[in-house]
């Protein structure tokens, strides 16, 4: 089954991202949508424990995170390609990104936190844990600066007179970057015009990535999902650096979680262990054996 499956929800600037990929490549995918807050029980026992999203099923195979998912649809649909300036420098924008996205919540925390429900309040201070919830409107002036300092950087690139970060075609550069400005749109509206439409060049080409589209959604229930995966085989096969960095061997037992947010753990096998991928084999009921894979950027791998 090659089938493109998408766990998300469309609220998320993550998510976003996602989209855009799809929007490139012209894909037709189906859609399993996930709660914004836990419990996340669909997608926990597809993935082993991670809750965060978006993730791409295909099959049995299940790749997190959305510069792991840029990579896979790039390896199975090469053109059009989400890399025109090569893979390498567009991919490590990845932290760049987070940096953009940390601007823009705290600027979002700084206005709308009154307005949140305790559930979903308390759930996003344990999501964050490196964000002080009770004193974020304090560096609020900071978090302008900030945000405002980055849109400058995608204003000054696009003045050279392409229409997108890297040339005449989209990728995965404006991907990264696009959907804190729309982020930003749509959650504070005014205070985003203050900070950007002075950007001319910037403000047109938030049009153009938008025109990109998502490719075509078809919607399908988690259950539905959980029984492809159950169904299929997983393609991943075993590939393992020789000079890796943790000395990780094929069929050790590891855990894998993101470094930076508290978005939940997954145990299983090393089936694939490269610079930037690990994959690890794991069973359960619901969904069979699956491959989960992850990118090594951002997530701490602990042999046990």
């Amino acid at each position: 089954m090659t089938d493109l499956i998408l766990w998300s929800y469309d609220a998320s600037p993550f998510t976003q991202k996602a989209l855009k990929m799809l929007g490139v490549k012209r894909r037709a995918w189906h859609w399993v949508e996930t709660p914004m807050l836990p419990p996340k029980d669909d997608l926990v026992a597809l993935t082993g424990g991670y809750r965060g999203t978006p993730v791409l099923q295909i099959g049995a195979d299940i790749h997190v995170d959305s510069q792991l998912i840029a990579e896979e649809l790039e390896r199975r649909f090469p053109e059009p390609t989400l890399f025109p300036a090569g893979p390498g420098v567009e991919l490590a924008l990845v932290k760049w990104s987070d940096a953009f996205f940390r601007a823009g919540l705290k600027l979002a925390l700084a206005l709308m936190l009154p307005d949140w429900p305790d559930e979903f309040r308390k759930d996003r201070e344990y999501l964050f844990p490196d964000i002080d919830f009770e004193s974020v409107g304090d560096d609020f002036d900071h978090a302008r600066a900030q945000f405002r300092a980055h849109a400058s950087l995608l204003d000054s690139q696009l003045r050279y007179g392409k229409a997108f970060l890297t040339g005449d075609e989209p990728g995965l550069a404006d991907i990264q970057a696009w959907p804190f400005v729309w982020l930003a749109r749509g959650g504070f509206p005014d205070l985003a015009g203050q900070l950007l439409d002075d950007f001319a060049a910037l403000v047109s080409w938030e049009e153009r990535v938008a025109s990109i589209g998502e490719g075509t959604r078809t919607p399908i229930s988690a259950m539905e999902a959980q029984s492809i995966a159950r169904i299929a085989d997983p393609v991943a096969t075993v590939e393992v650096d020789v000079h890796d960095a943790q000395g990780l061997a094929a069929g050790m037992t590891v855990e894998v979680a993101p470094d930076d947010t508290r978005r939940g753990a997954v145990r299983g096998e090393v089936v694939i262990a490269t610079p930037n991928r690990i994959a690890i084999r794991r069973k359960a009921d619901a969904v069979g054996e699956v491959i989960v894979h992850f990118p090594r950027l951002g997530y701490r791998v602990r042999p046990l």
